[in-house]
């Protein structure tokens, strides 16, 4: 079975913890590289090494098949970006709050070497994106929409990605409207985000 590395970046934070506690599961895969800020109490397992972003890629002796998963947040998905633009690798890009510009530069990374973005890598996420797809566009241009959410008190970006992509798939073309209160004039085919 051929093996897939890994270099983790975003490592301390709450979705990095979370695939770190996970990777045992899978065999065909072998985490190299942790990368933060600073290194976490929780060990690497055998044959990762700990680095912060400023000492990735360099002399590193990672593989050069290697895949970089991104849980970071948006101004360090930023710095990636920029490393990854002179030395690409795959990336699995899942943080939120990119601006337009870097939501751009993953994209164009996409046409060098294979990226997969997804704002929420949760199943559910996917399955509820299939159900919104499936709504005739009919339907949802009867109704005001509008879109609530909740989350831990660690959440950094509001409106979040989820709401974000969700609020795209139910009227494209459309800018979603964060915080607007009761009684406020709604634009033709707004979206508001609570």
């Amino acid at each position: 079975m051929a093996q897939t590395h890994v270099l983790l970046y975003g490592a301390t934070g709450r979705m990095g913890r979370a695939i770190r506690a996970s990777l045992h599961e899978f065999s065909d895969v072998t985490l190299r590289a942790c990368v933060a800020p600073a290194p976490d109490v929780d060990p690497c397992p055998p044959g990762c090494v700990w680095m912060t972003p400023e000492e990735m890629f360099r002399g590193s002796g990672l593989p050069s098949d290697l895949v970089v998963i991104d849980v970071s947040v948006a101004a360090g998905t930023a710095s990636l970006l920029d490393r990854l633009g002179r030395s690409p690798y795959a990336l699995v890009s899942a943080t939120t709050g990119l601006t337009d510009a870097d939501e751009a530069r993953v994209k164009a990374l996409g046409s060098r070497v294979p990226v997969l973005r997804a704002r929420n890598l949760s199943p559910g996420n996917s399955l509820a994106c299939a159900m919104l797809r499936s709504l005739p566009r009919s339907a949802t241009e009867m109704f005001d929409l509008d879109l609530i959410e909740h989350h831990h008190a660690g959440k950094r970006d509001a409106p979040s990605g989820t709401a974000l992509a969700w609020a795209s798939i139910l009227a494209p073309g459309t800018t979603p409207r964060a915080g607007a209160g009761p009684g406020e004039p709604r634009g033709k085919g707004e979206i508001r985000v609570h």
